[in-house]
């Protein structure tokens, strides 16, 4: 099937609303990965979302809009994907959990959504970029220990303009520029990264993520083959056995990393509305050779079964619910 020539999109405004529903249309529609509460009495709520390469990108506008990830709730849906917020306008207040940061206007923080979060919205412009981990450290190398990192408008400049144009020109974009337009971000963040003074450990990182980028290639052209597994991954990449298993330690080793790259080989093919094949073959071909094994690891890894996915793309590209499309692109964060 030939891709949509445009991204796709989904967008959202409470004032074209009745009052008594603009809250709870915009509670509904975040319920997927956060509460949110009404901190003033004129809370506002605007958005376009992107589909990137396994990236979203939010363009918000809000006021008077509280969202809160706590214990339970980042226990439950298992999110282990990262945001990069940028503030055009406005102010955005977070908490990470050791108090409440400014975020001004031309400033950036980085958010490991795996951890208990809040923040707060007054008269607000926001661009969020939602983004795969791995995706991310692919370009910049391991960033768990950025969780709540905030750049200035100076640091981050180049990053902040580079978004500024990329939403401008999103529309008119062909859906085959958005893999380089999405590692395009990631490089700028890594630049913004630098200036921000980590350099040496960016350098360092960045050979740690070439070396993920190189273990992808690698197991993605072997999915295939049923009798690839970790021993034959270490093996075959040069790449010492605690290397591996230390860049691999967020995705819990190297087994889960090609048991993974397997499921998102799966999910791609039932995404597609021209897939004629059943799960089964599906399965098989990305080197899953136990249907039920492969229907049970999809389920835990995306929270629904493998029919019910399927059937739930087909609903979303019917209906163009944005409830469901932003459901089913937040799984392709994981």
């Amino acid at each position: 099937m030939t891709a949509p020539e445009a991204p796709e999109r989904v967008s959202f405004d409470s004032a074209a609303l009745p009052p008594n529903e603009r809250i709870d249309r915009y509670r509904a529609l975040y319920a997927l990965g956060a509460d949110v509460t009404q901190i003033g009495p004129d809370p506002r709520a605007a958005f376009e979302a992107w589909r990137l390469d396994r990236a979203l990108l939010y363009d918000r506008r809000l006021n008077d809009i509280s969202h809160s990830r706590g214990e339970q709730r980042v226990g439950r849906d298992g999110f282990t994907h990262w945001t990069v917020t940028l503030v055009f306008e406005g102010l955005l207040q977070v908490d990470i959990g050791d108090g409440i940061r400014e975020i001004k206007a031309g400033e950036v923080v980085l958010v490991d959504v795996s951890r208990a979060t809040r923040n707060m919205m007054r008269d607000a412009r926001i661009a969020t970029l939602a983004i795969a981990q791995d995706r991310i450290e692919e370009t910049v190398g391991p960033i768990g220990a950025l969780h709540g990192l905030v750049l200035t408008a100076d640091q981050c400049r180049l990053y902040a303009d580079f978004v500024q144009s990329l939403l401008s020109n999103l529309p008119n974009m062909k859906t085959s520029s958005l893999p380089a337009a999405t590692s395009a971000l990631c490089t700028l963040l890594k630049v913004a990264l630098e200036t921000y003074g980590l350099h040496d450990t960016i350098v360092e990182a960045g050979r740690d993520g070439r070396r993920l980028s190189q273990l992808r290639t690698l197991v993605d052209g072997r999915l295939g083959d049923p009798d690839f597994d970790a021993e034959t991954a270490i093996a075959e990449t040069g790449v010492s056995r605690a290397t591996l298993y230390r860049l691999l330690r967020p995705q819990q080793g190297l087994a889960a990393f090609i048991l993974a790259r397997r499921l998102e080989q799966v999910r791609r093919a039932l995404s597609n509305p021209a897939e004629r094949r059943s799960f089964a073959e599906i399965a098989l071909d990305a080197g899953l050779v136990t249907e039920s094994h492969a229907s049970r690891a999809f389920l835990a890894r995306y929270g629904l079964r493998p029919g019910g996915y399927r059937t739930a793309v087909a609903t979303a590209m019917a209906e163009t619910d944005p409830i469901e499309q932003i459901r089913l692109w937040q799984q392709e964060l994981r």
